[in-house]
């Protein structure tokens, strides 16, 4: 498989992963013709980049951290209860309702993790625009327990930051739509009120007698940056709690790397390179060099070109050392298709690195 922009792709190439929605529907199946009327419908969709079937990398395999099951599980669970909040008043009551499904969610994700080995996140997720509310707080979740399990939290602490960090944005619920999605920059009333989703979501979170208060400081504090630039209440340092520390280096990520109506994702190690940018000023620079061990610079799939010339595909990111995965090499320097393609580990090359990310 190879991943590619959806505007590069060659009309006639083969689906090679599965586009399912967040309610778990299928979009388009692997095997699948990409047919221009495919292609505008995923466009529309908001779908920025596919993976293609490509037979130079027949044996390229992508395991996710969490089942498909679980991701539906804690999707549907944020929605359903973000639903329910936005139609009703009785917030304590629909929160309580709901949070066994909450926690239900959070707890198989931790099990997910442990079960597969797998606290590393290698591989581009894809995502419709209509989907990102709920995708980016279960990305957000997973993102925070990889870092969180990386760390040795024991299994108190990972349940306490998962729940906050799936809940990170329920305060957005309250905040209207059209400024949710609105695709330029917003006015200076419109930012004031979507600051107000911290504390909104605070609000519901701390009276609750089964969320800790912990837990719900990561709803409250996860826009406070380390400098004490950010907001509500303009923390700093080691005032941020640990938990809305660790879950906005996460939520920026997933957030950066997202397709939005205002802007193309960024690339990981793009998103990478804002974080570690910004790391003792935004955010809590240990935190971010932890991170960084967590996430692949060059995801699976990435098309990858070498300071030798030579262009190739990411086959196998090495958890101890991600910015140095195996690329499988099927274009020379002079841009030519190899018969025989070969793979190089660029950990075992210390003067080739990779200088340009293609069609991505």
């Amino acid at each position: 498989m190879r991943r590619v922009l959806l505007s590069n792709v060659e009309l006639g190439a083969i689906l090679g992963r599965s586009i399912t929605s967040a309610d778990g529907t299928l979009l388009l199946g692997a095997g699948a013709k990409l047919t221009p009327r495919y292609v505008n419908r995923l466009q529309d969709l908001g779908v920025a980049a596919v993976y293609i079937w490509d037979e130079r990398t027949a044996d390229l395999e992508i395991q996710e951290p969490i089942s498909d099951q679980t991701r539906l599980l804690a999707a549907n669970a944020i929605r359903e209860v973000m639903a329910e909040l936005k139609d009703e008043f009785e917030h304590e009551r629909i929160l309580a309702h709901n949070l066994p499904q909450l926690t239900s969610a959070v707890d198989e994700i931790i099990n997910d993790l442990l079960s597969s080995g797998k606290l590393f996140m290698d591989f581009f997720e894809i995502k419709t625009i209509d989907d990102y509310t709920f995708l980016h707080s279960v990305n957000v979740c997973v993102l925070a327990l990889i870092l969180g399990l990386h760390l040795g939290y024991h299994e108190g602490k990972l349940r306490e930051l998962g729940l906050g960090a799936l809940l990170h944005d329920i305060g957005k619920t309250f905040i209207p739509t059209e400024i949710i999605t609105k695709p330029g920059p917003l006015t200076e009333a419109e930012w004031k009120t979507m600051t107000q989703h911290t504390t909104l979501g605070f609000d519901i979170l701390r009276k609750s007698q089964e969320i800790s208060l912990s837990a719900a400081h990561i709803s409250y504090q996860h826009h406070e940056r380390y400098d004490g630039t950010g907001y509500p209440r303009g923390l700093a340092g080691d005032d941020i709690h640990p938990y809305a520390r660790l879950t906005a280096i996460c939520d920026v990520f997933d957030a950066l790397t997202s397709n939005r109506n205002y802007r193309r994702p960024y690339l990981p190690h793009e998103a990478l390179e804002y974080i570690l940018g910004n790391g003792n000023s935004h955010f809590d620079y240990q935190l971010v060099s932890e991170f960084t061990k967590c996430v692949a610079m060059y995801p699976l799939g990435s098309e990858v070109r070498l300071s030798n010339g030579t262009v190739g595909i990411v086959i196998e990111v090495p958890p101890q050392v991600p910015q140095r995965p195996v690329v499988r090499i099927i274009r020379d320097e002079k841009g030519r298709d190899l018969d025989s393609p070969y793979d190089l580990s660029l950990l075992d090359l210390p003067h080739i690195v990779i200088t340009a990310v293609l069609n991505s």
